[in-house]
């Protein structure tokens, strides 16, 4: 029977996306993934250490899902940057969700990423995530009008061989449009109303939220920060409640893709025809050393984009 579920799949030792063109090529995997083995994507968020997704369909082609797109995404990945061994940590997260109150918590959640990560200042700041694609006309956002729609340009774009339905459509950048391939309507239906939608991205949460929740009477755990995640520990729980208030978020700080992009189009100049994962650990701790000195950058997020723990 199909259900709606919260999947999750993390790659916390590396980063998934270097430049803007590994999230046009993630975004399109996800298309072409769910599109193959019969599941509907409602909204999704790309982070660049995990993805989130809220889904529909049978529990045994939605772990298939997980498991397509960490083998798709990891050759793309190991392809393009030459590096070895497996992106991901070994689970996939799946959360069943019943309840209109438990399913918007959950789809909230998903929209809601970037801020918890700090990586915008509010929802909407957070560009590779379903959010901005919600309600566009109502909240007098420009239409996004698709570039290429015949069946002959998109393949033109897409791996060879790749199957695809007729309603696929690429915006310039030769990205899959999420109007395309998610199934937004459903969510606009679930928060009723523009108003209600922007509610729900600014709220708090707070145990309101649970209490809403236990309104479903499915007698299913409510959806929080502890359970949304694969075992979130205390300082990161702390992290995503102080980082939804949005004054943790600093424009000047760099997010990983900027680091990345130093990296590989700066930094590895020194190393002419390697990629950062053909580097052994005394070039990197080099380079590691260069990203501190002159960027004050956290260690982890360096550790994170030069693949220092890579396996």
């Amino acid at each position: 029977m199909k259900q709606l579920y919260h999947l999750s799949i993390s790659c916390h030792a590396e980063t998934l996306f270097r430049n803007p063109e590994d999230v046009r090529s993630i975004t399109n995997i996800l298309a072409l993934v769910a599109f193959s083995v019969g599941v509907e994507i409602w909204v999704d968020a790309l982070m660049g250490t995990h993805l989130h997704l809220i889904v529909f369909g049978e529990e045994d082609k939605v772990l298939l899902l997980g498991r397509r797109l960490k083998q798709r995404i990891t050759k793309y990945h190991r392809c393009r940057y030459r590096g070895n061994g497996p992106l991901f940590d070994p689970p996939v997260f799946l959360l069943r969700l019943e309840g209109p109150n438990h399913i918007l918590a959950a789809v909230s959640y998903v929209l809601r990423n970037g801020l918890h990560h700090a990586q915008s200042a509010t929802p909407f700041g957070y560009q590779p995530c379903s959010v901005n694609d919600l309600f566009r006309a109502e909240l007098g956002k420009p239409e996004l009008v698709p570039c290429h729609t015949s069946r002959v340009d998109v393949a033109r774009v897409l791996p060879r061989f790749s199957e695809f339905p007729d309603r696929f459509a690429l915006d310039a950048d030769g990205m899959i449009m999420r109007s395309s391939f998610e199934e937004l309507r459903r969510v606009e239906l679930f928060y009723k109303t523009p108003r209600a939608f922007l509610y729900q991205m600014n709220r708090l949460s707070s145990e309101e939220w649970e209490r809403e929740q236990a309104e479903d009477g499915t007698g299913d755990e409510p959806v929080t920060l502890r359970n949304i995640e694969p075992d979130p520990d205390e300082r990161s729980m702390s992290a995503w409640l102080s980082n939804e208030r949005g004054f943790q978020f600093r424009p000047d700080r760099k997010t990983d893709m900027e680091v990345c992009m130093i990296i590989d189009r700066d930094l590895m100049s020194r190393y002419p025809g390697k990629s950062v994962y053909q580097l052994d650990d005394k070039q990197k701790l080099y380079l590691g050393n260069i990203l501190q000195r002159e960027y004050h950058l956290p260690v982890a997020q360096i550790r994170r984009c030069l693949a220092m723990d890579a396996r």
